[in-house]
């Protein structure tokens, strides 16, 4: 089955959310809770901190489930001492109409698309960017938030693409330039897509080995000052 690589910055991680990684995706949201707020701490303090993030979490991974998303990238650990607000779902599709010219039907996603989207080149491949701003109801906020997808052809498979779509929230200023920031970081993330002929999807070992490596950098538990992110910081997953 066909899939594709991704290099992300460090401190993020990637869960799985297939239909039978259910269990195993909930064994690690309680991983990332505990790495990120540990047993030791005041229960008092640290109760309402661990009910946000897995609200946060579960939330996160069971939109990503229902939209058929194999995982979802989300990013833990603070950039320039922000917190970053958002998420991308990672999807492929496969078995769609291999008759069909991506070249067309890329075209035709930019027509619909207007000002929003723009021509790319992604994994060796044509692309198409399809950025907007839309409503964070969903969500329970008022203010909205940027949504850029990704449609990315494979070169050699025809029928089969890839789907990125990640949402940046916003507190009102969508042109601001730290939201722009994280916005660019995504795209930076994107850029790196490289195709591969095996599922990419993590194992709960794979991810808890991303979590201790976190733990090995002296990564921060919630409410303290974190470092910041570079891109010498960035990895494989």
């Amino acid at each position: 089955m066909i899939d594709f690589e991704l290099v992300v910055p460090h401190g993020w991680v990637q869960i799985p959310t297939t239909p039978d990684t259910t269990a195993l995706r909930r064994r690690i949201i309680e991983d990332v809770i505990r790495h990120h707020l540990p047993d030791s701490l005041p229960r008092d303090k640290a109760g309402p901190w661990r009910r946000m993030l897995r609200k946060e979490l579960i939330e996160a991974t069971d939109e990503a489930a229902r939209q058929s998303a194999r995982s979802v990238l989300l990013p833990l650990e603070e950039f320039s001492g922000v917190r970053l607000p958002g998420s991308m779902l990672v999807t492929v599709l496969e078995g769609e109409d291999e008759a069909e010219d991506p070249e067309r039907l890329l075209a035709s996603i930019l027509a619909d698309a207007g000002a929003e989207g723009s021509y790319r080149e992604i994994g060796g491949a044509p692309a198409v960017r399809v950025a907007s701003v839309v409503d964070s109801g969903r969500v329970g906020r008022r203010a909205p938030s940027w949504r850029v997808s990704y449609y990315v052809s494979h070169p050699d498979a025809p029928g089969t693409w890839g789907l990125l779509t990640f949402t940046v929230l916003t507190d009102g200023d969508v042109d601001a330039e730290p939201v722009q920031a994280v916005v660019l970081l995504f795209d930076m993330i994107v850029t790196t897509l490289r195709w591969a002929d095996r599922i990419d999807v993590p194992t709960e070992d794979e991810v808890l080995a991303q979590l201790a490596e976190l733990s090995a950098a002296g990564s921060p538990a919630a409410g303290t000052d974190a470092g910041t992110t570079s891109a010498a910081d960035m990895k494989k997953v």
